[in-house]
């Protein structure tokens, strides 16, 4: 007999906040934080800025994630953004979550799911997202290759015509890493290089550099928008 899953998910945070990254910057959204994640990203050059958040999580009933003035948020047109860690360690999880969503709020919200490229995103879930913020890891993550590259799982995200590969830039070897790792594998349009620093001060060391490579190779810009207004301030 098939299990039957619970309305309750292991939650490491919920706010309601701005998209401060990648192909919807600026959207006001409802960010929804999972545990767990299969790579760490802590290196010398930067450090995963929610990895103190996602190592800890709470389980919550649906309606305590999805209150009242949540849900009119939701339906006003805030985006709902699934984030980590990894989510996509919890795929099954996060259809059952959305398909409630469906059946007692009657709400179809737009869902943003973020990830490191690591795990095929399964048939379930492709239907229901509406953009794909996909986050490959380079070495400056700190990560080996075998662990931070999986050909498949990019290869899967590539075909969507929703999605975007952000990459984080701390150097400009990290360019040509990149391109030569995944350039054979994705669409160079999809890309996104967003400069590395996980506070203000770093942030503004890496911009200019990144800037001019985006300029340079006709690529796409992505800010940290809420480490520009909020610094390392978490859950705002």
């Amino acid at each position: 007999m098939k299990k039957q899953l619970k309305n309750e998910l292991p939650v490491s945070e919920f706010f309601y906040s701005i998209q401060g990254e990648g192909q919807t910057m600026g959207f006001p959204a409802y960010f929804l934080r999972l545990p767990g994640c299969n790579l760490l990203c802590q290196s010398k050059e930067w450090i995963c800025d929610s990895i103190a958040v996602w190592r800890q999580s709470t389980k919550k009933a649906y309606e305590e994630i999805f209150t009242d003035e949540v849900i009119g948020r939701l339906v006003e047109g805030a985006h709902l953004i699934i984030t980590g860690g990894e989510p996509m360690l919890q795929q099954k999880r996060i259809v059952h979550l959305l398909n409630w969503l469906e059946d007692h709020n009657c709400i179809e919200p737009i869902i943003e799911v973020e990830t490191n490229g690591t795990i095929e995103p399964i048939p379930e879930l492709i239907r229901k997202v509406h953009y794909w913020n996909c986050s490959p890891k380079l070495s400056n993550s700190g990560e080996s290759e075998i662990k931070r590259i999986n050909h498949k799982a990019i290869e899967k995200i590539n075909l969507l015509d929703n999605s975007i590969f952000k990459f984080v830039i701390s150097k400009e070897s990290d360019f040509n890493e990149m391109i030569m790792e995944y350039g054979p594998m994705i669409d160079r349009y999809s890309i996104v290089l967003m400069p590395a620093g996980e506070n203000q001060e770093q942030l503004n060391e890496t911009r200019p550099m990144v800037l001019d490579l985006c300029k340079e190779h006709s690529l796409r810009f992505s800010d940290r928008l809420h480490i520009v207004a909020w610094n390392q301030k978490t859950g705002v």
